[in-house]
């Protein structure tokens, strides 16, 4: 549970129309998503999955095995895989079944076994239109692949109470009198977290103490030495005091809500769409991302700023514009919070999938 894919999957699992798809889950372990998804009254089966190595071969054949039996046992119509390993895995165990298999994209960069995978799959779902350029324009244009945006569930992220920010962050512990940064997910250098304590480091630099904003990370270090690097950056620009570094929330909807701009320093191809920027929107807070794929679908000029990947210095700029200019931030709070509630709502998305879901299956009418 603690990866977005993983998230978005036990999300679209929940919000299923159960008297049109019933739902099965295969996981490689007992643990936290499992718990999760038979809570949701989701059986759970357990087969290893493996990385595809030629020392892992021999593994991976045998769990196609185990999940082909699990499809003709349980006469599966389709079989959704998530990463790309899994697709390939899946993909083996489908063949001469009844079963499609559909395979869900997260990422947009290219995976050596694409060309194969498009061949397996019977449909491919992406959360935006950059991720099928991974696959042939044959595949795009005869609708295998289609981009359906992902949603959040926004019973669960909504806007603070009453508006009222500063009542989000009294609860949570946090001053008041601070212009809030946020990030949000795993704390690697390919989402960037670097950059965004970097770009702190200038803003140090620039603005006098009583309008420096304070940076909170939250997520999961990896690997855990970077917390260290982060530490010596922070004291090198003199604001350690101004970053927040804490493990991963179980309710983040609530530091969203406590927040004024969510920052997202990902480096292309490090992922697809990043869920965490409807999440934040839904909440009120603006995003400030980084202009990859993926993401300049998910924002407007008007609900958040794109800036160039790798570059503290327009991050730092983008910071101090919003913070300068209180009715343009107010404006685009609004207007991120109506998109997120227009294209990003998990029902939605759970409709949309089960629509493509029975196209695949020649059942549309």
């Amino acid at each position: 549970m603690r990866m977005g894919g993983q998230r978005s999957m036990a999300l679209l699992i929940e919000h299923l129309d159960r008297t049109v798809v019933e739902p099965l889950a295969i996981c490689p372990e007992p643990g936290e998503l499992t718990d999760h998804l038979l809570a949701l009254d989701c059986p759970v089966i357990h087969i290893p999955l493996h990385h595809i190595k030629p020392r892992t071969l021999l593994p991976v054949w045998r769990s196609s095995r185990a999940i082909r039996g699990v499809l003709q046992q349980r006469r599966v119509d389709i079989i959704a895989p998530d990463a790309s390993r899994n697709a390939f895995t899946c993909g083996l165990a489908k063949l001469g079944t009844r079963t499609k298999m559909v395979w869900f994209i997260w990422q947009t960069a290219r995976y050596n076994l694409d060309p194969l995978l498009e061949r397996l799959a019977d449909g491919m779902i992406g959360e935006s239109n950059d991720a099928g350029r991974r696959f042939s324009r044959r595949a795009r244009q005869r609708g295998k692949f289609t981009a359906i945006r992902g949603g959040s569930d926004l019973r669960q992220f909504t806007p603070p109470a009453g508006g009222d920010r500063r009542a989000a962050r009294t609860a949570l512990g946090l001053p008041d009198d601070r212009f809030m940064l946020l990030f949000v997910g795993q704390i690697k250098r390919p989402k960037g977290v670097l950059d965004i304590v970097d770009s702190l480091c200038l803003l140090r630099r620039e603005l006098p103490n009583d309008r420096m904003p304070l940076l909170l990370v939250i997520g999961t270090p990896d690997p855990p030495d970077l917390l260290d690097e982060i530490a010596r950056r922070a004291a090198a620009g003199g604001v350690a005091s101004d970053i927040r570094v804490l493990p991963q929330q179980q309710h983040i909807e609530r530091w969203m809500q406590a927040t004024d701009l969510l920052i997202s320093g990902s480096h292309q191809d490090t992922e697809g769409m990043s869920r965490v920027l409807h999440e934040a929107m839904a909440c009120g807070a603006v995003p400030i991302a980084t202009n990859i794929r993926g993401n300049r679908e998910a924002l407007t000029p008007e609900t958040g700023i794109l800036v160039p990947e790798r570059a503290p210095a327009e991050l730092a700029r983008a910071v101090v514009e919003l913070a300068g200019d209180p009715a343009r931030l107010a404006r685009m709070r609004t207007a991120a919070t109506q998109r997120a509630r227009d294209l990003f709502d998990v029902k939605s998305y759970a409709r949309n999938v089960t629509s493509f879901y029975l196209n695949v299956l020649g059942r549309a009418s």
